[in-house]
């Protein structure tokens, strides 16, 4: 080659290496001025109850020593992805500031939700030491952690009810029991003949021996080698505990105790429909004597019930001084956040949450906080019942958006599958291990017992792809919360639905301590202009921030369930045309689905809410019923 060819050559290549410089320079300077959707605020962190919380059930969730069981340590190793995201947008944490622990007691079930010690953690998850330092290193992150307090019944392996069976024997022998005699006390139960004149009707199994009595609801087995039957309306495993007993009273006051003692900053109480069995009255005089001894310990104490009922029942129990009760109503396949998403009624799922929210504060205007969910352990997980990716994305926008503390279950953020084509199976298979990652999927986890192993996650991309993923359900999450975090008043305001001239709008206003913001969720997947100025809303301004959750242009969903045992994490394509919220002159252009918090540049006094609008409907008891281990 001539000097003046190489010259020339030199030149070309010179050329277009200043050319693809000059290219990806302007690239960066687009990416570094380009607008986020949720931009950096300063969040103030408010020392009260309101909380994102996490469920973990702990076996499924972390292996941390590779014996095939997820346990404590697991979950400190994972800390700073769940922690709060206080910092810049790249923070690889979801933004959670609250934990809850599905029981870690002894316990010979896989669940766990039979106990046999309250005052231990069960070896398959560690030490007591292992527990303490995941409470600490949970407070060094300012996270909150609950943990389950299973009391309605323990175990038939507990030493209680050891000793109450062979006092009850005695007892009916003319012997003396080796035991205390108090321990006759410990659990419910009647002779037969007071079970038949208490209107108990005796049900057999066909071709069998087996048979148990019903009364008021309640199941009844006999007590072995006895005239007498104990309580059980879960499981011949799970005796109920008699709370007419001081002895039993007293049993419980020394486990509220020793885990206040230990700095657990509160308790999920299991299955308060039936301390007894589904009469509120007594069931609230229950809650509230246990709430007012947890709160002599710690004034701070937090107490969410599972009252698995409709808004009609709860409403009774928040009586009881509860913080919480968990929100049946809007989650799991038929509730109103489900429904909203697949009829885009945003219209009437906005007047709902100012309806529920509104009673929650005519009954404790400072002490009832909402407890919303989509899915728990109890359930099908959520991508069982929403066809798309941009359904699973906007429901979670709708239901983290909601005032109170939202659940999510562990997995949900990912899309965990969870959905068994046996129902019997349904517990165990919503449990399955998380996923971190292609090469951490959790096969290596052992198995859950009864679990349909038709279920897979192979099709679900685990958190470490995920996080590499902008358009991904994860990152979605972390994006709905930074901008719940930013924006208090949503958690903890009074809400009053918005009518915008357009039902698929979801919008209400929230208010607290003067600042007043409007959530506004496109359910639709169509774009649509919204003049605020005309509606009466011209003084919310400022855009707080948006969240996009349809993954692509024009993109084709069915409202139809997904076929049971399939993956519903389906591909998207790349959108072609990026959907942008954008406020100016009193109008809002807000793409398909997608979610948008305003602010309002006026002062607002607190809404006085008039008991004349909440009204009962027979339909708000009507949620799917209670599970059964």
């Amino acid at each position: 080659m001539t000097f003046r060819k190489k010259l020339r050559s030199a030149l070309v290549i010179a050329f277009a290496m200043l050319t693809m410089l000059a290219s990806c320079g302007a690239e960066k300077a687009a990416q570094e001025t380009k607008k986020p959707s949720v931009p950096e605020k300063t969040i103030v962190e408010f020392d009260d109850k309101y909380k994102n919380f996490y469920e973990i059930f702990v076996r499924s969730f972390k292996d941390s020593d590779g014996d095939g069981y997820g346990d404590f340590n697991g979950i400190t190793e994972k800390l700073d992805y769940l922690k709060p995201a206080y910092g810049a947008a790249a923070s690889r944490s979801l933004g959670i500031n609250g934990i809850w622990l599905m029981p870690i007691s002894p316990s010979p079930s896989y669940h766990k939700y039979d106990v046999t010690d309250y005052c231990a953690v069960d070896p398959m998850y560690g030490t007591m030491e292992d527990f303490e330092n995941l409470l600490a290193k949970c407070h060094e992150r300012k996270i909150t952690v609950i943990i389950d307090m299973v009391v309605n019944h323990t175990s038939n392996k507990h030493e209680w009810f050891e000793k109450f069976c062979d006092v009850v024997k005695c007892r009916q022998n003319g012997e003396t029991s080796q035991y205390d005699e108090k321990y006759g006390e410990y659990y419910t139960c009647y002779t037969e003949d007071e079970l038949i004149e208490l209107g108990g009707i005796r049900i057999n199994q066909p071709n069998s021996d087996y048979f148990h009595y019903t009364l008021s609801g309640a199941r009844f087995r006999p007590v072995p080698d006895t005239e007498y039957f104990y309580e059980c309306s879960f499981s011949d495993d799970m005796p109920e505990l008699n709370f007419d007993s001081e002895y039993v009273w007293a049993e419980l006051e020394k486990v509220f105790d020793f885990w206040i003692d230990k700095g657990v900053d509160g308790f999920r109480f299991d299955a308060v429909l039936w301390f007894y069995a589904n009469n509120t009255e007594k069931n609230t005089q229950v809650l509230n004597r246990i709430i007012t001894y947890c709160r002599k310990k710690n004034p701070d104490f937090y107490a969410v019930g599972e009252a698995w009922a409709g808004s009609a029942t709860v409403s009774q129990y928040y009586k009881s001084g509860f913080d919480s009760f968990f929100n049946f109503n809007f989650a799991n396949t038929g509730g109103n956040i489900p429904l909203a998403v697949k009829s885009q009624n945003g219209l009437e799922f906005a007047q709902k949450v100012q309806k529920w929210n509104n009673t929650l504060k005519l009954i404790s205007p400072t002490g009832a906080i909402d407890a919303p969910f989509i899915s728990n352990h109890d359930m099908y997980r959520s991508s069982s019942y929403f066809s798309t990716l941009s359904q699973r994305k906007i429901a979670a926008s709708m239901y983290l958006m909601m005032p109170g503390n939202p659940f999510i279950y562990y997995g949900e953020e990912i899309g965990l599958n969870g959905t068994a084509k046996d129902s019997s199976k349904k517990d165990a298979t919503a449990r399955m291990a998380m996923k971190w990652s292609e090469k951490e999927d959790g096969s290596a986890m052992i198995g859950l017992p009864y679990v349909d192993h038709s279920i897979n996650q192979d099709k679900v991309a685990g958190v470490e792809e995920q996080f590499g993923d902008e358009n991904s359900l994860l990152n979605h999450y972390r994006l709905i919360l930074k901008l719940k975090n930013q924006n208090p008043q949503i958690a903890r305001g009074t809400v009053t639905a918005c009518e915008l001239g357009n039902d698929s709008i979801c919008a209400y206003t929230s208010i607290y301590d003067g600042v007043a913001v409007m959530v506004l969720h496109n359910l639709s997947l169509d774009d649509c202009d919204i003049d605020l100025s005309a509606a009466g809303y011209s003084d919310f301004t400022e855009l707080r921030g948006y969240v996009v959750s349809k993954n692509a242009e024009g993109e084709k969903e069915s409202n139809a369930a997904p076929v049971l045992g399939a993956s519903s994490q389906e591909d998207t394509e790349t959108e072609e045309k990026e959907a942008v919220a954008e406020l100016a002159g009193g109008k809002l252009h807000l793409p398909g689905r997608t979610t948008v918090v305003l602010r309002s540049t006026q002062h607002y006094d607190d809404v006085v809410i008039n008991p004349d609008t909440i009204t009962v409907n027979p339909e708000d008891d009507e949620v799917q019923g209670m599970n059964e281990e």
